[in-house]
Order: C-alpha cells, then structure tokens, then sequence
C-alpha cells in the first residue's frame, strides 16, 4: 500500500513538473520574439506577437504591425480600425488579409474558423479529419 501511495506521488509530480517545463519553454519562446522584435524594429512595447508562416504579427499601445521574416513592416494598422478581440483569438497572416483565427474540436473533426480582423465576420469554416455533422 506504501508503495502504491509513493508511486502515485512521484507521478503526480513528474505531471506537474512536466507542466511547468511547458509553460516556461513557452513563455521562453514568446520573450525571445519579443527580444527579436524589439531589437530588429522600432517597436519598444510589444502588448501582442505572433509567429505564423515567416510573418511577425505584433501589436503596442497604438497600432498592429505586419513584418516579413526580415523584420521589415509590411503593414501598420490603427488599433481603432480593428474590431475588438473578446475571445482573445490569435491573430494570423494568411492569403493576403489579417484575420483572427479560432480552433476546436467538434466530435472527430478539428475546425478552424476565420473572422475578419475589421468586422469579427466569419470568413471560412475548415474541417479537418473525421465527420462533421450539425
């Protein structure tokens, strides 16, 4: 019984510190475009970053930026033109547009669903795997 009460302990924390190894390696991971942004660009206060296919997107105070993986800016857009995030979506760059992108599972099959970044409309639905039904 001893044993058995010492065994699920130690696997208890190994998950917890397996958990905690995640959330620094990735909070590591987001300081570090942060250093990248920052050093490469003019930007001094990064509210928001994201990384997605060669392309920063990356938020401060007043404007949403676009840069290529040479950290040149492609796109600066005022704050007060983009529709407010209140599902706190992430924001990606894809087919030539800005837009906020939400996943999850339905069933077996993986959705994603893009909204517009200016209007919070829904752009397209994609399904992945598995069956969807209604």
């Amino acid at each position: 019984m001893k044993r058995l009460i010492k065994a699920f302990i130690v696997s208890l924390l190994i998950i917890i510190f397996g958990i905690m190894y995640m959330v620094i390696d990735n909070n590591n991971y987001n300081n570090k475009l942060k250093k990248k942004i920052i050093s490469n660009t003019d930007i001094k206060n990064v509210n928001y970053i994201n990384k997605y296919n060669d392309y920063y997107i990356v938020k401060d105070n007043n404007y949403l930026y676009l840069f290529n993986n040479k950290y040149d800016e492609l796109l600066k857009i005022d704050k007060i033109l983009l529709c407010e995030n209140n599902k706190n979506y992430d924001i990606i760059y894809n087919d030539e547009k800005l837009m906020y992108i939400s996943d999850y599972y339905k069933g077996q099959t993986l959705v994603y669903e893009y909204y517009d970044i200016y209007t919070y409309e829904l752009i397209k639905r994609v399904f992945v795997g598995g069956e969807y039904h209604e």
